[in-house]
């Protein structure tokens, strides 16, 4: 399989392995990390984030052809995406994707890590890189998370919430649902 690349906007540089042209997202809208975006429930939130407006970065590892086809989907709804191939359970990886992210779209305001594994890596980098009064959702089954992160995530007013698969295989409706409700939350801030 071949490497994809598409010329970016001027002052956007483009990556080897990406697809997707970014645009300046508005004000209002969020941008977001979506780890294991190429299937299940990765993959359906970050198409509903994508047709809600905000700017989906895609993370993949292996099935490039199905995040492309993915960002496909969303570019042609006139949403803003694009992929990354990262290793999400890789520190320097996980740095390189909010590297890459933050070039194209500025701040990151929301990781949805639907991956499978390395959560605490991609909380790590979270902690450091999402905006003040950022989110973190997942539906990972992965480690709890530290209270000393937990405590750094707080002070910065970041909120994180998730869903533990339960006996259906992540991606049925339900479990996309109840992501899109803890996005929501976020978005309408505490209390609501």
């Amino acid at each position: 399989m071949t490497e994809t690349s598409r010329t970016a906007p001027a002052g956007i540089p483009a990556w080897p392995g990406h697809i997707g042209m970014p645009s300046e997202p508005t004000p209002t809208d969020a941008v977001a990390i979506v780890t294991g975006g190429s299937w299940g429930a990765g993959r359906e939130l970050a198409r509903v984030l994508g047709s809600r407006g905000d700017a989906v970065v895609l993370v993949y590892l292996r099935d490039q052809r199905a995040a492309e086809g993915v960002v496909a989907e969303i570019l042609a709804a006139h949403g803003t995406a694009l992929t990354v191939r990262a290793d999400v359970a890789d520190e320097l990886d996980v740095e390189r994707l909010f590297d890459e992210a933050a070039a194209a779209f500025g701040s990151v305001d929301v990781v949805a890590h639907a991956a499978r594994r390395g959560s605490s890596v991609v909380y790590r980098q979270a902690a450091r890189r999402l905006r003040h009064g950022g989110a973190i959702v997942s539906v990972s089954s992965g480690e709890a998370i530290a209270s000393a992160l937990a405590r750094e995530l707080g002070r910065r007013g970041i909120t994180i919430n998730g869903l533990a698969p339960g006996v259906e295989a992540p991606g049925r409706d339900h479990d996309v649902a109840d992501l899109v409700r803890l996005v929501d939350r976020w978005r309408r801030g505490p209390g609501h």
